[in-house]
This record gives structure tokens, sequence and C-alpha cells, in this order.
């Protein structure tokens, strides 16, 4: 009886390991937690990207965060060189791709906590919309800041005030 308790209890033992085994090498293949710099988005997750068609040729990624556990699919962000991507295989329309020049306001809501991302919003003409974005090692922030940046690089310049429709003139010509 108790040489079959042994064999049970190694077997079980064997059994817990292979499956804690196997969560982990999940775990490895998923994203990290903290926003990735363009040059060290695993090769891996490029090709998923590449694959869905969302890098134009010669366009590079600056920054990047999927906030899915095992794969990036379920969630993942990405400001180019000419794109704001933002992805998410659980949309009607899993990708968005805007350029910045179509971004007219943006707003981030930034947690320095651990276990919350902070919280972009972005409008364009016909959408609003948000995304998260780790804050892990102050990334969120040089992802916004690059964000802003291109926005105000692309955004249309205002039209000069000699343009701008004047009143009436004093006097005016109604007859007089």
């Amino acid at each position: 009886m108790i040489k079959a308790l042994k064999i049970l209890g190694i077997g079980f033992g064997i059994l817990v390991f292979l499956v804690v085994a196997w969560f982990l090498a999940l775990l490895n293949n998923g994203p990290d937690t903290s926003v990735y710099l363009g040059a060290q988005v695993p090769k891996h997750f490029m090709n998923d990207v590449r694959k869905l068609g969302l890098l134009e040729e010669g366009e590079t990624i600056k920054f990047f965060y999927s906030d899915g556990i095992f794969d990036i699919k379920d969630g993942f962000y990405f400001v180019s060189d000419k794109h704001l991507v933002i992805y998410s295989d659980v949309w009607e329309e899993p990708a968005s791709v805007f350029t910045f020049d179509e971004i007219i306001s943006l707003d981030v809501e930034y947690n320095d906590s651990f276990l919350d991302d902070s919280m972009v919003y972005f409008e364009t003409e016909t959408y609003a919309m948000s995304f998260p974005v780790s804050s892990e090692y102050g990334r969120d922030k040089q992802f916004v800041e690059y964000l802003e940046e291109q926005i105000a690089t692309h955004r249309p310049p205002a039209p000069p005030e000699s343009a701008v429709t004047a009143g009436p003139s004093e006097g005016g010509s109604d007859g007089e």
C-alpha cells in the first residue's frame, strides 16, 4: 500500500511539474510587461506585425507595448516613424492605423502603479479611442512624448492671420 502511494505521489509530482513547465514556457513566449523600444521588439512579434500588414516598407517601430499575456494579438499598440497603430483581436475590426496628421487631440492619464497601465486617449475626425501603455521604466512617458512630437510635426500649419476673414469695416458701405 505504501509503495502504491509513493508511486502515485511521484506520478502526481511529475504531472504538476509538467503543467508548471508548460505554463512557464507559454509565459516566456508572451510579451514583456513593459514598453519595448523599437530595436528591442522580439523578432517573432515583428513577424506577427508584418504578417498582419501593419508596417509599410521601410517603416520603423519606435515604441511597442502589448497587454496580452500569452499572445500579442490579444492587444498591442505601437508608434512608428509614420503611424500610430492599435490592435486587438477581440474588436470587430482588429487593426486601426492612424497617420499623425489625423490625430486632432491627445490626452494621457499617467499611472505610476506597477499593476495598472497609463491610459492614452486620442481623437480623430471620426474616432475617439484609448489604449494602455505600461509605466515601467518611465517608457509610457517616452511613448507619449514621441507621439506628441510626431503629431506636432505633422499637424497642418494654422492659416496666417491675414487669411482670417475680417468683420465689417468701420463706416461700412451701406449706401450712405
